[in-house]
């Protein structure tokens, strides 16, 4: 049986560890035994909601990290408000606002 990835290269991704923690990252590679994500952020709530903090306080959050698969227990594209959350967090880019459906 064939199994195709919902996400490809690029995609921003949400990965749930088997540890139970939860990041989110840039695929840079992926094969059958790991995948390469740049900039890990992993999810933290607070009294203001959910946010976005670095995953590894002890090493460079700018690099990108092997995971292997054996260490996953799912990997799904991220909803569109946490990949723009991470996008403005982790680049320079300015994403465009979305106009209003308020009038």
């Amino acid at each position: 049986m064939l199994i195709e990835n919902p996400y490809k290269i690029n995609d921003i991704v949400t990965i749930k560890l088997k540890s139970g923690e939860e990041l989110v990252g840039r695929v840079e590679a992926d094969d059958d035994k790991a995948i390469k994500v740049s900039t890990p952020l992993t999810l933290v709530a607070s009294d203001k909601g959910i946010g976005l903090q670095q995953f590894l306080f002890t090493a460079d959050v700018k690099t990108a990290y092997v995971i292997k698969h054996e260490a996953i227990t799912l990997i799904v594209k991220t909803r569109e408000e946490f990949a723009e959350a991470y996008t403005k967090q982790t680049s320079a880019i300015q994403l465009p606002k979305k106009p209003s459906l308020i009038v």
